[in-house]
């Protein structure tokens, strides 16, 4: 066990504090070095006289010339071998057995082995790896640094508030099994503890108050709706480029004062202003100018990308402001506008709070919609019909229309020859539609009534109405045209009717983004995850967040322009695969920050607990506070040692200060930056293997299933020495807590390396329904994949072969499956009719990020799946081995290409275990979607010398011949994750062995997982 501190820091305190915590560290753990028991010193010495006598001559003859520190070819070395060989040596040692019998090596080309030669080092090896199984593994305890997200949420849990203050760390490294948990890749720099001595002390700052001082709150709602503010603000305003507000009279701001169960001090908005520079339209305006209104201090925006493709992005009602799906913006600067999705709602407001939580309550509703139809829809038949002539509409004239029968109906709209175009509206009872009416075709023959006799007709809408009169009107840009409105009602089994049923049980989903204004747009971040909105009337949906999480403009204090400084509240009916859906009706927004539930807050009250010394804020009570605080921060009984040094440093802060709170801080303080906080720890008393102590395994359970700190329940567990009998159990509520989604996040991003579908590039002109959206959405998918896997403790063969996908709206749409879910975006499981998909092999996520962004990369995929699926690792590849060029000049195919990189020197050994398995992901593209043709290069010859076609085979034989091998990869990658470090070639192989005991029962994954923490590797140090 070691802790790698590396770098310098100038600055006293940090210096200071990363001497004191290796000290602490290391008072705190066993001196490192121990010796591993190994052979007797006679049998040693009898080993290093045979291997100096007849193994190295033998190696030296045949193999160093080829595999030596300055020519490793292959990316092998056999200088470094010894009479008793380390463990990372022992799978190099298997390899060169395997190809010694069977006379692979040396090459053809090379002197041979004579028979006494090759019995020689077979023999040798066959008894270095059973000594090597027979030796004792050292065990010294174990010590690795929290990862970014550990600590993050730790703090989280720890001091209760919401703020990440995580960003100015540097990322986890990432170690060769992929994992950023594992102690061994990790270094501990003076630069990461001064980022934890910064992050401890704003950590303090916004969880403890001045009890005495009342909190500063700021709540105001906007009320939305036709002609809602008798009151409108008399300016005409503005805000800037392609400016787009509400009419002043449509929407109402007031400030509130909800009741709370403490005293506060109401926020004020400011409402007088001075400028000097401003806008007119898009014209700039100099000059001081006054203003003293809160509708200079909120705005309701509605700035967006314009064209709307059906109907009009938002609309003003008398309950309040419709939304359609905010469509995304085209994402490549210059080719299209880029002031945000259609439709945009957006609260711009000039003051939020500085830091706190904060809540969001919007009054929502799916509104009670029509189905807008397409140019071109053809008009119906019947004589189920209600005509509505012209002359009735004129001037927006109130009319009313009888229905015989409820139904749906379909509304058609006859212009004059030559057709009109522009937006229409229809208001019917108290529903209200908008839409752009598109070129009117001649009408379908025997269409009745004399209104449209000789007219031509467009379908307008679809639209569900009662039996009974309804009032109408209707407004059109070209009214003159109009010449008059049909009102024909569908049969019950009509297509049409199937449609717009369809379409009624569809339900929008409500976002809320928090962010700032830019000049030709918005920067803004989700608060929270979309909530649907499934019913017709209003109900109010929360989002809540940190304000210090969102992006935020900052200018000076008294900011003299009048569009700068201006933070943002978007509200949003969600886009997902662009199927129609009804609208989001939204009444109001209200928002209210700091938001706080009593006072002072609960991140305050935990930590200054209740005591009988509470009321004398002397040192008895800072004794029950520290020790309290240490206690949940170290996840461990404080020793006595650790309380008198925390409290020796409260008395000399409060001997210089007499400020308890700030002395207090100060003790924290020491806490948060402490080994025992920023580690995980496991004491060991010497080499030999120990059980882990109940406090040592709740912290690996809930740090490995809930990556942070363990509940009140497993320490509790904990104190009472029962844990250890309580695993089944514990394990069973935990993977049913919401936490656990922290694992299945983490993990599965890092066993699959998501990371590199995060960063490559993709080439938009090729893929261009892999937008930024869809990337957003696709990459969750092997993510909640893997957590259905695990919820419903199915067999691991379906994450190679499954005959259903885990989907929402977005993810299913770009598989060509939307019409299989109403999810929205939750994530729920679709069945498969086809063997193109199912299981991670096919996931677009996965095989995008395997590839360079234009063309599908082979090697890449298939040293994946060599490395994560099946646990067969390819060699490093050598130093200075030349990529294989897609565009060459040549007519060679893949295959081709293929067989001459890999006849290069050093390549041939490495590309034998990659090249089989990346073939058959060639009928697939860098989008990750199935090619139009799949050409001959995806058939495959596989090291076993099995033959497949195509991916499809290929799964099928990793769930059938291979299922062993990867269920040995997921337990071997679970286990790395859980215990924070590598294995070792003798630890790989008994989990070998042990795993196969889960094959009658299927490999269940929630077996597996609670396979890895019975397992020693996991209950030992």
């Amino acid at each position: 066990m070691a802790v790698r501190i590396v770098g310098r820091t100038t600055h006293p305190r940090i210096a200071l504090l990363v001497t004191r915590a290796v000290g602490l560290l290391l008072a705190t753990t066993i001196p490192c070095g121990w010796a591993a028991e190994g052979p007797g010193v006679d049998d040693s010495k009898i080993e290093q006289a045979l291997f100096e006598q007849s193994v190295r001559p033998v190696l030296q003859k045949y193999c160093h010339r080829c595999h030596n520190a300055d020519d490793a070819q292959s990316g092998v070395r056999v200088d470094q071998l010894a009479a008793v060989p380390e463990d990372r040596h022992l799978s190099l040692l298997k390899g060169i057995q395997r190809q010694v019998e069977e006379s692979s090596m040396p090459p053809e080309d090379e002197p041979a082995l004579s028979v006494d030669e090759r019995k020689t080092l077979v023999d040798w090896i066959e008894r270095a790896i059973v000594s090597a199984y027979q030796r004792k593994q050292q065990k010294n305890g174990a010590v690795r640094r929290l990862t970014v997200s550990q600590y993050r949420n730790t703090l989280r849990d720890l001091l209760g508030i919401e703020e990440d203050l995580t960003k100015s760390l540097p990322p986890d490294p990432i170690s060769k099994d992929g994992f950023v948990n594992n102690a061994q890749a990790m270094v501990l720099s003076p630069l990461q503890l001064e980022a934890c001595f910064e992050i401890a002390e704003k950590a303090l700052d916004l969880c403890i108050v001045d009890e005495r001082v009342r909190p500063v709150v700021q709540t105001f709602r906007m009320e939305l709706g036709a002609s809602i503010n008798s009151q409108p603000c008399p300016d005409n305003l503005i805000l800037g480029a392609n400016n787009a507000l509400l009419n002043n009279a449509d929407f109402l701001v007031t400030e509130q004062k909800p009741l709370k169960p403490f005293d506060y001090q109401p926020f004020a908005m400011r409402t007088a202003y001075e400028f000097i520079e401003g806008y007119a339209g898009n014209d700039t305006v100099r000059g001081w100018r006054k203003f003293d209104s809160i509708y200079h201090s909120v705005f309701a925006c509605v700035r967006g990308t314009p064209g709307y493709p059906k109907g009009e992005p938002n609309q003003v009602v008398a309950e309040g402001l419709l939304l359609r799906p905010a469509i995304p913006s085209a994402e490549i600067f210059g080719q299209s506008d880029t002031y945000g999705p259609m439709a945009n709602f957006k609260i711009s407001l000039r003051e939020l709070p500085n830091h706190g939580h904060f809540r969001v309550k919007v009054k929502a509703a799916r509104y009670n919609d029509g189905l807008l139809l397409n140019a071109g829809e053809k008009t119906q038949t019947a004589h189920d019909s209600v005509a509505v002539p012209a002359a009735q509409l004129a001037g927006n004239a109130l009319a009313t229309i009888t229905l015989e029968r409820a139904g749906v109906y379909q509304l058609d709209v006859a212009c004059t020859p030559g057709g009109a175009q522009g937006l229409l509206s229809v208001e019917l009872g108290k529903q209200s539609f908008t839409g752009r009416l598109f070129e009117a075709k001649p009408p379908a023959a025997g269409t009745t009534g004399d209104a449209v006799n000789a007219e031509v007709s467009t379908a307008f809408l679809l639209v569900r109405l009662p039996a009974g009169p309804i009032e109408l009107k209707v407004r059109f840009a070209d009214q003159p045209r109009l010449r008059g409105l049909m009102f024909t009602r569908l049969a019950d089994d009509s297509e049409l009717t199937r449609r717009f049923e369809t379409f009624e049980r569809r339900s929008p989903s409500l976002s809320v983004f928090v962010g700032l204004r830019r000049d030709c747009g918005s920067t803004l971040a989700p608060v929270g995850a979309p909530q649907r909105v499934e019913s017709n009337d209003l109900g109010e949906y929360l989002f809540e967040g940190a304000i210090n999480n969102y992006p935020s403009p900052d200018v000076e204090t008294d900011n003299v322009n009048y569009l700068a400084g201006i933070r943002e509240i978007g509200v949003r009916s969600e886009f997902t695969d662009g199927r129609d859906m009804p609208r989001l009706l939204v009444r109001s927004v209200e928002f209210e920050g700091p938001f706080y539930k009593s006072w002072p807050p609960a991140s305050h009250r935990q930590i200054f607990v209740d005591s009988p010394h509470r009321e004398h804020a002397d040192e008895s009570y800072a004794t029950d506070v520290i020790r309290t605080f240490a206690t949940r921060a170290f996840r461990r009984p404080i020793s006595q040692e650790e309380l008198d040094a925390l409290r020796d440093v409260w008395r000399r802060s409060f001997a210089e200060s007499h400020d308890f709170r700030a002395s207090m801080k100060d003790a924290l303080f020491s806490v948060l930056t402490s080994p025992q906080f920023l580690f995980l720890i496991e004491n060991s008393s010497g080499p030999e293997s120990e059980d882990v102590d109940p406090y040592e395994l709740a912290s690996k359970l809930s740090y490995f299933l809930w990556n942070t700190a363990p509940d009140q329940r497993l320490l509790d567990l904990a104190a009472q020495n029962v844990l250890h009998e309580s695993l089944d159990h514990e394990v069973t509520r935990m993977l049913s807590d919401s936490r656990f989604g922290n694992f299945v996040s983490e993990f599965a991003s890092q066993w699959f390396s998501l990371d590199k579908f995060d960063v490559v590039a993709v080439d938009a002109k090729r893929y261009p329904r892999l937008t930024r959206d869809a990337k957003t959405q696709l990459r969750k998918e092997p993510v909640q994949f893997l957590r259905y896997l695990i919820d419903q403790n199915l067999s691991l063969r379906n994450l190679v072969q499954a005959d259903f996908i885990v989907a929402n709206e977005v993810v299913a749409n770009y598989y060509a499956l939307a019409d299989r879910t109403e999810s929205g975006f939750q994530f729920i499981p679709i069945k498969l009719d086809r063997p193109r998909l199912g299981g991670v092999l096919t996931q677009a996520g996965i095989l995008s990020g395997l590839s360079d962004g234009r063309e599908s990369n082979p090697i890449k995929r298939g040293a994946w799946l060599a490395r994560k699926i099946i646990a067969e690792p390819p060699e490093d590849p050598p130093p200075n081995v030349p990529q294989i060029k897609e565009d060459d000049g040549t007519t060679l195919t893949l295959r081709e290409k293929l067989e001459r990189h890999r006849n290069q020197k050093g390549c041939a050994k490495c590309h034998a275990g990659i090249d089989p398995w990346g073939l058959p992901f060639e009928s697939y593209d860098a989008g990750g979607l199935l090619k139009a043709s799949v050409y001959e290069v995806s058939r495959s010859t596989l090291p076993d010398g099995t033959e497949i076609n195509d991916l499809n085979a290929l799964k099928v034989y990793l769930a059938n011949d291979r299922m062993d091998q990867v269920a040995y990869s997921f337990l071997k990658h679970v286990t790395c994750y859980a215990i924070g470090r590598s294995l070792g070639y003798i630890e790989m192989q008994n989990l070998r062995e042990e795993a196969r005991a889960m094959k009658s029962s299927e490999y269940l994954t929630r077996d597996l997982i609670r396979f890895v923490v019975h397992s020693e590797l996991f209950l030992k140090k």
